[in-house]
């Protein structure tokens, strides 16, 4: 049985809700940090209008819920349907400045069902305009199998070139990401049901005055 998708979305919720900064804080988000600016996706498991994005109010946590992001293979489904792909662009504003080092966080959750002998896999490709460290998880689940799954990315983010104290920018991180199954026989399924991002600013060089 797949997870609810009411307990994810409470889930979500309540994540939304601790990111918010609190009474006494200013609301929106600080010019000065990296931050999510917009968010845009497509793709097979991700079509148009199949997906809703909800950001924190200063715009450093965001989360995606998604409705058919689901491989599947069985009697009569078609054997595109074993693997299903989402290109999510990840807009990030950029301040003035010298230079500046900031972490994306991603936690990837799911549901697989396999049997013996098929293999449920899950990844991602990141893609960006500036340098990235840090090699994406890549994660398989061999039949006889049938769980929620929670799977988290970590990456640091640097400009390959100083931006010189120009101005702020906004540059797009691409994230693709895939569910797939190989292998086996019978009925199976894995499904990715929702993905959180945390973009936290770790260090900045303001520009001289």
């Amino acid at each position: 049985m797949r997870p609810s998708r009411l307990l994810i979305a409470c889930t979500v919720a309540l994540i939304a809700a601790t990111a918010v900064p609190g009474a006494g804080h200013a609301t929106g988000p600080d010019p000065g940090t990296v931050y999510i600016s917009s968010i845009t996706y497509g793709g097979t498991g991700c079509p148009n209008g199949s997906a809703s994005t909800s950001l924190s109010a200063d715009r450093t946590a965001a989360t995606m819920i998604f409705d058919v992001f689901v491989a599947s293979t069985g009697t009569g489904v078609p054997v595109t349907e074993r693997r299903k792909y989402c290109q999510v662009n990840l807009n990030l504003h950029i301040p003035r400045s010298l230079a500046w080092l900031a972490t994306v966080k991603i936690d990837h959750r799911g549901y697989v069902q396999v049997p013996a002998g098929m293999t449920g896999s899950r990844g991602d490709a990141f893609h960006s305009p500036d340098l990235v460290l840090g090699t994406p998880a890549q994660s398989s689940f061999a039949g006889p199998v049938a769980k929620d799954y929670l799977v988290s990315d970590t990456y640091l983010q640097a400009p390959l070139t100083s931006t010189l104290c120009v101005s702020e920018t906004v540059r797009p991180d691409n994230v693709n990401t895939q569910v797939r199954l190989d292998g086996g026989s019978g009925s199976g399924q894995i499904t990715l049901d929702s993905l959180d991002f945390r973009v936290t600013t770790t260090q900045l060089l303001p520009c001289p005055h």
